[in-house]
């Protein structure tokens, strides 16, 4: 502390008037408009960003119905698809507490079934929809068939 206040003695004699107005600016800086910080981001209105709105609202059909009107041979779009099919089959397999296990298995087992159509090597998808089989045949059930569109 001691040092700090013999720099300020043996600095310009303008120094601690410089310093208080750089303090005022940092002051006055923070209390400008404040509706700047209350402005929403600017909305992304990409396919990637409408994809990525619904996904976070878990409304992963109308994402999916939104990625089945796009050319699916683009490089942009296939990865969409791959990745919400995904993300769908996830959430209907970890957090879809509402609906009913033997609804969301079979349907989380058809995404992950989708994935590996689109990236055969996608190890998530592989070791999820493996999961899902290899209950099924613990408890002596078929397996469900189907795959997600």
């Amino acid at each position: 502390m001691v040092r700090s206040l013999h720099f300020l003695q043996t600095t310009s004699p303008a120094f601690p008037v410089l310093l208080l107005f750089s303090f005022s600016l940092l002051i006055l800086g923070g209390c400008g408009n404040q509706d700047e910080e209350n402005t929403p981001p600017d909305v992304d209105d990409s396919l990637t960003g409408q994809v990525q709105t619904l996904v976070d609202d878990n409304r992963y059909e109308e994402a999916l119905e939104l990625l089945r009107a796009e050319d699916a041979s683009q490089t942009e779009v296939a990865a969409l698809l791959r990745d919400t099919h995904l993300l769908y089959g996830n959430w209907l397999m970890y957090h879809a507490a509402d609906i009913h296990m033997t609804e969301r298995m079979p349907r989380a087992l058809a995404h992950f079934r989708r994935v590996l159509d689109l990236d055969p090597r996608n190890s998530q998808a592989r070791a999820n929809k493996d999961q899902i089989e290899e209950i099924y045949k613990s408890m002596g059930r078929p397996i469900p068939r189907g795959v997600a569109e």
